[in-house]
């Protein structure tokens, strides 16, 4: 379907293997290939997010907030732009990521950040306003 298509046609990598084309348009790409591309996106795009919510949210709501993103959001996305959705039906081309990745995590950060509001920061507290440790910022990023 262009909405969301079919949860279960490959559920648990049901028909996913590394010597089958995962579809006809990707005949020489092997399946497995393909999900692990598929999967380094879907891991990206929710860390692109993880700035706007520094000390707006403790880890469980932030966990939460990110699978059911992952679910309810991109998932739907991928799959209107790279599955064959309404809007690949209407001759729409992200090679690179820019609608699926960027604009999703863009807009559900603003809008997150509307619902969660401002954050708490006690003006007389001075380990609160000391910077961050920088190291581990790097760190973070030179794992994805």
């Amino acid at each position: 379907g262009g909405v969301i298509g079919d949860p279960l046609q490959h559920f648990m990598f049901k028909n996913v293997t590394a010597n089958k084309a995962f579809n006809e348009e990707s005949a020489t790409i092997p399946g497995v290939m393909f999900a692990g591309y598929q999967g380094m996106f879907a891991v990206i795009a929710p860390a692109l997010m993880t700035g706007a919510f520094a000390d707006r949210m403790r880890l469980p709501a932030y966990v939460a907030f990110k699978i059911l993103w992952m679910f309810l959001v991109y998932a739907p996305v991928c799959h209107w732009v790279w599955g064959g959705g309404w809007m690949a039906q209407m001759g729409c081309y992200d090679f690179a990521g820019g609608i699926v990745v960027h604009i999703t995590s863009a807009f559900s950060a603003l809008a997150s950040l509307h619902i969660v509001g401002n954050r708490h920061v006690p003006e007389d507290d001075p380990e609160f306003l000391a910077p961050h440790n920088v190291p581990f910022v790097a760190l973070g990023t030179a794992m994805l």
